[in-house]
């Protein structure tokens, strides 16, 4: 009796309970992962910008650039971490904004902003005194899980204050809430409006009446009294609690006893304060919440949390009080991740109907059965891994189910052969995996090869999307390898008893034959021609790989698609200097148009200001009185497209306004197409920004064309004459008190009722400070002498202009022209129609002209997209290298790459997507996926000849006959998985669908006939 020695295979199936204790265990928790583990729509995105702002109150944009702008750029690019290229300061009238860029590389960007923050309060020590204010703020990239409205048709802002405090409080008690925030506040405020005449008859002078309120209205610290033997603190409680109590302030007083109240001076009127800005839902004025989620929480169970919560603010606050989700991010995520397992699920059980069909039932249901077992382990692993179910993993899962069943189907035809050569079940089953451990673990590290340096090269938000795809496909590449090997030869050995031969012969005599029969039979035949016309078939080949690139270099382009949602926004933009009341009637119109479209939901408008981030690439607008946008809710997404290609011709029937229709995108850039000028001379980029904007304005799919530069701004100079100012005891600065105080007012106080903070304010009435003569007539008076006289004694003023804003990025000047296309116009053409024209334009050495929106975005992805695809390739090689030795086998079989352009390019053409990042990620895996067919053919035909002593053309034949089984089962398998993709129709993943199911197609036809003819034709000389 002979004996041999047991290798790890055998031993898993001797030891057969271990492997299925195991693998039971592993798929079991692989379940209860897929019920647990966190889900959201796309990846968490690191969003590395931050804001630096800085006020500056007086000083000119011009002021700003110089003493403040300069300095902080000074500060900011002394750190390594920050983007210089993309980093930009806006100087506007009185205050600083900086955009800063954290690189990509840069993992903690929050332990940057850190020293950022610590380096500018130290910053603000060197700047002009003037400075008032100098802060980072790094939560700009926070996205908003939910925003909810509180609105009341009944209730006054102050009412409803009060109900957001309840609202605010409760929902602070939910665990997985990580930010609570609220807009829309609008404060009232007790204005106090001196009267100059009264002022004057009375001889008060208003600097003394400024000193006795604010002395007044403070809370002053008296001290403690100790007794030794108790501590006890003195509380001087402040004066004011009602608008009662100013009025009736006493401000002067004579020795005689004469006394004069604030309200024999003055009009004092408690109102709300004149808003910069204001939220109003569905015409209702309202309050906004945003509430934000803790990371590695599910966001759908945290919806669930927050609508229990809501149930039970609902039964707290007054039911005239309405609450309503403007954007709801955990129920646009359960409906995303649901149609995604749906799909997910059709693709599994389409892929074992598949292979049922293909094969004898018994191998069908071996292999067939392996699909779900690896998923839910792969499932658990992703769980422990810390990776969440989204749209990305789960495109990982569906892309890889073809490929999880392809080494079981590789082993099993393996088994199946041994079969027919007279190998008992139990000898077959273990050699069969044996055997073939190298090529499929050659096969398996190829695919992986393709994915992993994606880790390496992508950076940035993209880096930070497709993330979790080479974990994904490595893991469910690697759990399929080790249940082919470790499971499948026992269950081969207990399912699978005879061979194809038997089989087939059984199927003879009763005259039925399967359709793999018939596409082996056809191959057989059709293989042998391609033998007996070598060159042609060479030919067809290279053609194959010259049109395939050709076809692909005029596909249209489209990185990102547009999100598909049941939500858009629209942005109304008004002329510099426009006030928020002209802002709000075009707004406000626009509104009632949506509110009118039955398949419009909700509209809220944010009037002066933009909503809280609530898509990720979304960037809230900076405040601005000419500014308004509207986030409309539809009650399909269908919906929404349709009311945004309806409305395109409607939206600018406004006179000076532009109405912007924003479909939620992919991309963070603020408009599809940008040219940036940048030089020193502001007149000279001045004049080639216009240059290049009536270019723009020219080309017919342009429809809007802008630039950042703002048209200079009126102002008002007040020039004082010193000397005379100086004799009577009065300088600038007090002047300028004066004037601040009278027209822009200045607080005194502020009045508490309990918790509800009144300012008081002491300002000119309104019609008292809307002209010039106000200005001459404001009174100031000295601090040291008992003179008050009108400005207009001691100033001169006239009208001044000064720069809206100046823009510099990295450091320099630079404007940036803008410009929106039409929708469905893709934007890459049209500035690829605009670029003859502007590389006529006459710039000068010192100014130079870059581009930004989509052009930049393409570059900074599809660079390092590139870089690895050919480290992937470099990975590729080596692997084979080390499988076949030959450097002439490895790059025959690599040959199986360019195979697959065709099929990808024809699968864009005809399903109609353009070609972007997953369709570019769809031709990187399938590299992997063919260079699989390649490997398995050649490395049988090798051992044909090197093992079995078959002649090179005898073993380049039988080599295709034998393996068309697998590999036909495999790319078909493969194919059909992702099917479900292409039939949802999803503008994002279809395109990775179509690309890799045709190129899987049309590259295993032309593998199956060219690759051996290639093995032929490039051994036959060195062989003879």
């Amino acid at each position: 009796m002979t004996t041999h020695k047991f290798n790890v295979i055998e031993l898993a199936m001797r030891y057969k309970q271990i492997a299925i204790t195991i693998t039971s265990l592993l798929v079991l928790f692989g379940i209860f992962s897929l019920w647990v583990m966190p889900r959201n729509e796309f990846p968490e995105f690191i969003i590395r910008q931050g804001l630096i702002i800085g006020v500056f109150p007086g000083a000119t944009s011009e002021q700003v650039e110089d003493q403040l702008a300069t300095k902080v750029e000074s500060f900011l690019y002394g750190f390594k971490e920050v983007n210089r290229e993309k980093t930009y300061s806006i100087s506007r009238e009185g205050m600083l904004v900086v955009f800063v860029e954290v690189n990509n590389n840069v993992k903690d960007p929050d332990g940057f902003w850190d020293k950022i923050k610590f380096g500018l309060s130290e910053l603000k020590l060197q700047l002009p005194p003037q400075v008032l204010a100098l802060i980072a703020n790094n939560d700009f990239g926070d996205t908003a899980a939910l925003l909810l409205t509180i609105q009341s048709e009944s209730k006054t802002y102050k009412e409803l204050e009060k109900e957001l405090k309840i609202i605010e409080t409760e929902l602070r008690k939910i665990k997985a809430v990580s930010k609570v925030k609220h807009y829309g506040i609008q404060q009232e405020q007790i204005a106090i409006y001196l009267d100059n005449a009264k002022l004057a008859y009375y001889g008060v002078r208003p600097i003394t009446v400024l000193a006795a309120m604010q002395l007044e209205g403070a809370v002053y610290y008296g001290g403690e009294l100790n007794n030794s033997e108790l501590i006890t603190p003195i509380h001087i409680p402040a004066n004011f609690k009602s608008e009662e109590d100013i009025k009736n302030q006493i401000v002067y007083a004579d020795p005689a006893g004469n006394i004069i109240r604030m309200k024999d001076i003055a009009t004092v009127v408690r109102k709300y304060k004149e808003p910069d800005s204001f939220i109003k839902n569905n015409g209702a004025k309202s309050l906004l919440v945003s509430l934000e989620m803790q990371p590695g929480n599910n966001i759908v169970d945290f919806g669930k949390q927050v609508d229990q919560s809501l149930a039970s603010i609902r039964t707290k606050i007054s039911s005239d009080v309405n609450l309503d989700k403007i954007a709801d991010m955990p129920t646009a995520v359960d409906r995303s991740i649901i149609h995604f397992l749906k799909e997910f699920f059709i693709a599994i059980i389409a892929v074992i109907i598949v292979t049922m069909l293909l094969l004898p039932l018994r191998v069908a249901a071996v292999a067939g059965v392996t699909i779900p077992i690896t998923i839910f382990i792969t499932v658990g692993i992703l769980y422990l891994l810390g990776v969440e179910l989204h749209t990305v993993s789960l495109a990982g899962l569906i892309v890889v189910l073809g490929m999880v069943v392809d080494n079981a189907i590789v082993v099993i035809d393996s088994h199946v052969e041994k079969l027919d050569h007279g190998e008992t079940p139990w000898d077959a089953a273990w050699k069969s995996a044996t055997e073939l451990f190298v090529p499929v673990f050659s096969a398996t590290l190829a695919i992986i090869a393709t994915y992993v340096p994606l880790v390496f090269f992508l950076s940035g938000m993209t880096g930070d999307f497709v993330g979790s795809l080479p974990v994904t496909i490595g893991v469910a590449l690697f759990t399929s390898m080790l249940v082919a090997y470790f499971l499948v030869p026992y269950m081969s050995y207990v399912f699978i008893k005879k061979g194809v031969r038997k089989g087939e012969a059984e199927e003879a005599k009763a005259d039925k034959k399967s359709l793999l029969d018939w596409v082996q039979q056809f191959y057989n035949s059709t293989l042998e021609s391609a033998f007996r016309g070598p060159k042609l078939t060479m030919l067809v080949g290279l053609l194959s790989i010259l049109l395939g690139g050709a076809i692909m270099a005029l596909l249209p382009r489209q990185l990102f698609p547009k999100v598909e949602r049941n939500q858009f926004a629209v942005e109304i933009y008004l002329p510099e200097g426009y006030t928020l009341a002209q802002t709000v009637a075009v707004a406000d119109s626009m509104e009632v148009l949506l509110m009118s479209d039955s398949r419009v939901v909700n509209v809220a408008s944010f009037m002066g200001t933009s909503s809280p981030r609530f898509h990720t690439t979304y960037a809230p607008n900076f405040p601005s009185k000419n500014y308004a946008q509207l986030v409309v809710n539809t009650i399909t997404a269908d919906d929404a497209v349709a009311i945004l290609d309806e409305y395109e011709a409607k939206r600018n029937i406004f006179p000076n306004a532009y109405v912007r229709m924003k479909q939620l995108d992919m991309l963070s850039t603020t408009a599809p197409i940008e040219v940036r000028i940048s030089g020193n001379n502001i007149d000279s980029i001045k004049a080639i920004a216009e240059n290049v904007k009536s270019i723009m304005q020219q080309n017919d799919a342009v429809i809007w064309a802008r630039t950042d530069y703002l048209n200079k701004r009126q102002g008002v100079r007040v020039d004082v004459n010193d000397e005379l100012a100086n004799r009577l005891g009065l300088t600038r600065g007090l002047i300028a008190s004066s004037i601040a105080s009278g027209f822009s007012g200045i607080p005194i106080g502020t009045v508490w009722e309990g918790d509800y903070p009144v300012d008081v304010k002491v300002i000119n009435p309104i019609d008292k400070r809307d002209g010039f003569d106000d200005i001459e007539n404001q009174n100031v008076t000295s601090l040291f002498l008992s003179a008050t006289v009108p400005v207009r004694q001691v100033t001169t003023i006239t009208t001044d202009w000064s720069e809206g804003q100046i823009i510099r990025r990295n450091g320099v000047r630079t404007i940036t022209v803008r410009a929106d296309v039409k929708r469905g116009v893709l934007p890459y053409k049209i500035l690829a129609e605009l670029k003859p024209e502007l590389k006529k334009i006459k710039t000068g050495s010192d100014v130079q002209l870059t581009y930004g929106g989509e052009e930049e975005s393409e570059l900074e992805n599809y660079t390092p997209l590139s870089k690895a695809m050919l480290a992937g390739v470099m990975l590729i090689y080596f692997i084979l290298l080390f499988q076949f030795k030959r450097s002439r086998l490895v790059f025959l079989v690599m040959l199986t790459m360019p195979l697959s352009f065709l099929g990808a390019a024809m699968g864009l053409v005809l399903t109609g997507y353009p070609f972007g990042l997953t369709s570019f990620l769809g031709i990187m895996s399938l590299m992997g996926i063919v260079v699989r067919n390649g490997i398995i053919l050649i490395d049988y035909a090798e051992e044909l000849r090197n093992k079995n002593g078959m002649l090179l053309a005898e073993a380049a034949v039988a080599a295709g006959k034998r393996r068309m089984r697998p590999i036909f089962l495999t790319s078909f398998a493969a194919a059909v998985g992702v099917v479900p993709m292409i039939v949802s129709g999803s503008s994002l993943w279809g395109p990775l669908g179509a690309v890799v199911c045709f190129g899987l197609l049309i590259s295993m036809i032309l593998t199956l006939y060219v690759l051996p003819v290639m093995y032929h034709q490039s051994l036959k000389k060195s062989i003879a």
